[in-house]
């Protein structure tokens, strides 16, 4: 009789061990501690990279160019001063953003433009004199009650022979000049100079806004 009660309490030890065994070994609680700890150890991961993540500097332009636009009803007056070659060409273009655009998207740069003014109506563009200034010119603003992108280009594959050679004088091959920008993405059927390839070179930009706005009229603007 003794024998039988030992023999029954070992079987309720051992069944309440295995079951012990059972909640402690549990495969699948193994598996999501092992998710959650990899979950754990991934994120870790991600905040460390994006702490060692440095961020590239834009490169210094080769040249200077630094010029403003004055504001006065309807001309737009371009002065400025530069460390490139006297003759330079630069060429200038006026966008107007589109009528939809908020102030808030211009200055976040999120806006789109319509098609450029004509050369024939605001102006065609200028060039750098003997003392490095920028031959001041004055250009027409079309409406008074649009924004419009004033842009300053200069681009050196577009130049004389003559300023070309003193360009590549003074830094190097003109396809490798420091902080050069792309103007125009490549279009082998809108170009017979280019041909296949990007236009290059640096471009300054600044926004009008309206002329019964903040800053539209009476101001000196400067280009970046």
């Amino acid at each position: 009789m003794c024998r039988n009660r030992i023999v029954f309490v070992l079987l309720v030890l051992s069944c309440l061990f295995l079951s012990a065994c059972r909640v402690v070994f549990d495969p699948f609680a193994q598996n999501t501690e092992q998710k959650e700890a990899q979950k754990e150890n991934r994120q870790k991961a991600d905040v460390q990279e994006q702490e060692e993540v440095v961020q590239e500097e834009p490169e210094e332009p080769a040249f200077n160019i630094d010029a403003t636009l004055t504001l006065d009803g309807e001309n737009m007056v371009l002065s400025g001063e530069t460390d490139l070659p006297p003759d330079t060409i630069l060429e200038i273009k006026l966008k107007p953003y589109k009528g939809n655009a908020t102030v808030e998207e211009i200055e976040e740069e999120t806006a789109g433009t319509l098609n450029e003014v004509p050369a024939n109506t605001v102006g065609i563009g200028t060039s750098v004199e003997e003392d490095g200034s920028i031959r001041e010119k004055t250009y027409f603003r079309p409406d008074l009650s649009t924004r419009y992108r004033f842009e300053l280009t200069f681009e050196p594959e577009g130049q004389e022979e003559e300023i070309k050679q003193q360009l590549i004088e003074q830094a190097g091959a003109l396809d490798e000049l420091a902080g050069l920008q792309v103007l125009k993405e490549a279009d082998p059927d809108a170009s017979m100079v280019h041909g296949d390839d990007p236009v290059k070179g640096y471009i300054q930009t600044v926004n009008i806004v309206k002329a019964d706005e903040e800053n539209g009229d009476g101001v000196t603007l400067e280009l970046e």
